[in-house]
């Protein structure tokens, strides 16, 4: 286990020309041998505990050791599980006692709101009014409660924020005429080129589009394969294309916070920035929920926090357009039970405007507390429908 030049694939070394995308048929070095998988811990241990991909347990002081010469350090998340946050918390904090300056590089905003998280970075900006600046709901729809605490712990150790991602209208307008149909003036801080999956990444591809079709009931009309692999792809040229950007000119590491699937298998941001920068040292660590075995070939690092409860309504919601809309109903759940579907728009709840995502949450939380019913307005094709969702079974 160890820093991985340009990949964090362990165990693999592939030549340059592998991340290529000309079509030409190149050689693949001969892989190493394949030793067995050990077994996953029978007991699980405590959440946020960090282990190599040899289940090796690792103090996160020892991170801070084994990090030390990393260019980037990519920490996968899922978006909605308080654990995966904390996790990532304590690293930042472990890798800045270690003795690394390092920037944070967050996927969760657009390179369009760097000037509100520089304002932030030099102490202009208070934490109880980020949130609104930055316009958080209507960019990434996850609660900013779950981001907050790693924020303000970033601005009290002097780790600027960095942001990753592509602004909503742009990735609109590129989504429809490509990235070739944005005029120079307009391109901002967008990628010379959108750099397509590596050809082993394909597959996990179809089958997560296919994933999301059936989950939202394909509710997004034009959404093809074509456009999912388009989309995901920007998302990962572009994080990675900031990320190069800001490391070169700052002359600093850069931890990485971003979805899961984005660090697995060196995929995603690892496989552009391998492309992007010259020769990259990356340390991957990605979180593991216990059970299966842990593969060597996902990430260098694996921290253990069990999966988060599922939504006590059975629903995810987004913020769009100033409206929150339903995105996806899951199968068998009390939102379904009621009627609720993917494209609904939650106008009130409990009589209360849904303004914002934080209606929802306090007066679902209030809800479930209680366990008493939530009376929904929702707009569905230009009507508007009463529904009551019941939290006893």
């Amino acid at each position: 286990m160890g820093l991985r030049v340009g990949r964090t694939l362990p165990g693999l070394l592939f030549s340059l020309a592998l991340l290529l995308f000309t079509g030409c048929a190149r050689l693949a070095p001969s892989p190493e041998p394949v030793s067995p998988v050990p077994p996953a811990p029978s007991i699980p241990p405590p959440p946020g505990t960090l282990f190599s991909a040899d289940h090796d347990r690792i103090d996160l002081k020892e991170l801070g050791r084994l990090a030390f010469f990393a260019d980037y350090i990519l920490i996968g998340e899922s978006h909605a599980n308080p654990c995966d946050h904390q996790f990532q918390e304590n690293a930042l904090v472990a890798l800045v006692q270690a003795g690394l300056a390092p920037g944070l590089g967050l996927e969760m905003l657009p390179w369009s709101v760097q000037d509100v998280l520089d304002a932030f970075n030099a102490g202009q900006t208070p934490l109880e009014l980020l949130e609104e600046q930055l316009d958080w709901n209507a960019y990434w729809g996850h609660s900013f409660d779950l981001y907050a605490p790693i924020l303000a712990r970033a601005q009290s150790l002097g780790v600027p924020l960095v942001a990753l991602n592509t602004p909503k209208d742009l990735q609109n307008r590129i989504r429809e005429v490509g990235l070739e149909g944005i005029p120079e003036n307009e391109r901002g801080m967008l990628p010379a080129a959108i750099i397509p999956p590596p050809p082993e990444q394909i597959a996990l591809l179809e089958k997560e589009y296919l994933r999301h079709v059936r989950m939202t009931h394909g509710r997004h009309e034009g959404f093809d394969q074509e456009r999912f692999f388009l989309i995901q792809s920007l998302w990962d040229t572009q994080m990675a294309h900031i990320a190069a950007t800001w490391r070169r000119a700052e002359k600093r590491p850069l931890i990485i916070l971003t979805g899961a699937g984005h660090v697995n298998y060196g995929h995603g941001i690892a496989h552009r920035l391998s492309i992007l920068d010259d020769a990259p040292r990356i340390l991957s660590i990605t979180p593991w929920r216990g059970g299966e075995s842990l593969a060597p070939a996902v990430a260098d690092m694996y921290y253990y926090c069990p999966k988060a409860r599922k939504p006590p309504l059975g629903i995810i919601i987004a913020w769009e357009e100033e409206h929150a809309v339903i995105t996806l109903v899951l199968p068998g759940s009390r939102a379904e039970s009621a009627g609720l579907m993917p494209g609904d728009v939650l106008l009130r709840v409990n009589g209360k405007a849904v303004t914002d995502l934080k209606v929802l949450h306090q007066t679902g939380k209030a809800a479930v507390t209680q366990n008493t019913p939530l009376a929904l307005e929702i707009l569905r094709n230009k009507t508007v429908i009463p529904v009551e969702v019941l939290f006893t079974p």
